[in-house]
């Protein structure tokens, strides 16, 4: 009785299956691939050497960075950074920074120093200064109304402070949950 349905239910199949292959590689691709692999890959054979230079073709060719003082430093290559860099950098004054939390919206922002602080909110249009806070730490953010937040910290001339200001954006890629502050003051946004 339903036997003529058969061959559609192995089409639906079978395009649920692609449909699942090509959201996969969407996603490894938004993700920036697969992780990068140690040491040659073993499909590819010995570089060819270049007649001019004698280097391999496929190694980058070092280049030099100018010091502080003006004079040409030693040679670094051109690779990609593996991890983000840094949204900011903060010089802990013994170990401590100082925070001021700035929000701009006018939303509701609750926040929390892991380990140090309780949940707390911080009100629209108002600012909080957290003294002594000893690094490594996270700070975790979040609107109540489920808004997001465009999240901009920046040293101050004050040394050891950091100013986060919180303002609202419709940038789903802008939004943050967290920001990490490590031992040598290097500030990420997660």
């Amino acid at each position: 009785m339903f036997r003529h349905n058969l061959p559609l239910k192995k089409i639906s199949l079978l395009a649920a299956t692609c449909g699942g292959l090509l959201v996969t590689l969407a996603t490894l691709s938004q993700a920036g691939g697969p992780p990068p692999q140690s040491g040659k890959p073993v499909s590819q054979p010995t570089p060819a050497a270049t007649p001019a230079t004698g280097k391999p073709v496929d190694e980058p060719s070092p280049t030099v960075s100018p010091s502080p003082n003006g004079m040409p430093s030693k040679p670094t290559t051109d690779a990609p950074p593996r991890f983000p860099m840094p949204g900011a950098r903060v010089t802990p004054a013994e170990g401590m920074v100082v925070i001021k939390l700035v929000n701009t919206t006018n939303a509701v922002i609750n926040y929390q120093v892991v380990g140090v602080t309780p949940p707390r909110t911080l009100g629209e249009q108002s600012e909080i200064l957290l003294q002594n806070i000893k690094v490594p730490i996270t700070l975790t953010y979040q609107r109540p109304d489920g808004g997001l937040l465009l999240v901009r910290p920046q040293a101050t001339a004050m040394p050891g402070m950091l100013q986060v200001s919180f303002g609202a954006t419709t940038d789903l890629g802008a939004d943050t949950k967290s920001m990490e502050i490590q031992e040598d003051g290097r500030v990420f946004l997660n």
